[in-house]
């Protein structure tokens, strides 16, 4: 499936739940989007821009290598997802694994 579909996929979960959250990890609330990121608050209640194209990347990379669904955020780091690998990983799994296989 087109990795942008799915980006609007997870953004409409994001906005239906309020949170983006896996067990055992840390919580992230929606708060806005904007034209370029969806903004989400921290359990330490700061605010973060987590931007579209960050996203796309590791919707992409997930695409590229299943195994990846099953490990921890740290692993988006290879594909040059950094400083926000958290709300990602997270807003990444507000899908099914078998929702990035391309076939």
């Amino acid at each position: 499936m087109d990795s942008r579909i799915l980006l609007g996929k997870i953004l409409q979960r994001l906005k239906d739940n309020g949170k983006a959250q896996v067990e055992g990890y840390n919580s992230f609330g929606y708060i806005r989007e904007t034209e370029n990121a969806v903004w989400v608050t921290r359990e330490t209640g700061d605010n973060t821009p987590v931007p579209f194209d960050k996203i796309l990347k590791g919707i992409s990379a997930y695409q590229s290598n299943s195994i990846l669904y099953n490990q921890g955020p740290t692993a988006l780091r290879e594909f040059g997802i950094t400083h926000v690998t958290s709300p990602i990983f997270a807003l990444l799994h507000l899908l099914e694994k078998e929702d990035y296989s391309k076939f």
